[in-house]
């Protein structure tokens, strides 16, 4: 396994833009509200996803799947040298945190900070790779 590599400007992956000491997504962890607790509910997850109010478990769900992403990003595993190649690391960023792709697409829907932080994520990603050109 490779280890992760500092980007141009010092930042390892998972890391926050803003400060590379804090952990990505930290400080919208940080003043998120608690998240509704959990009932019993028979829709399928990503219904459940869709309808939940942004609350901090459901940020940090998504939030660790950009951390992850930007790993396996950074180690080449997969490679995502294109889009095709971003969108299965992101699938697989997802499920390593027991997410479907679907389930962190409602997580982020509607959350304009988490929407701020995976564009963010998604563009460092398309830099690195240079001729990947936006969707």
């Amino acid at each position: 396994m490779r280890q992760p590599r500092p980007d141009e400007h010092g930042r390892l992956p998972g890391r926050s833009f803003e400060d590379p000491r804090k952990p990505m997504g930290e400080e919208i962890l940080a003043h998120s509200g608690a998240s509704k607790p959990a009932e019993e509910d028979f829709r399928s997850r990503e219904d459940q996803a869709a309808a939940s109010q942004h609350g901090v478990a459901e940020r940090a769900k998504a939030i660790s799947v950009l951390r992850k992403v930007e790993e396996l990003i950074s180690e080449e595993d997969p490679p995502a040298h294109d889009e095709a190649g971003l969108r299965a690391a992101m699938k697989l960023a997802a499920g390593r945190v027991g997410l479907t792709i679907e389930e962190y697409h409602s997580l982020v829907k509607g959350d304009p900070e988490v929407e701020e932080l995976e564009r963010k994520v998604l563009e460092a990603a398309r830099a690195k790779f240079g001729d990947v050109a936006e969707e």
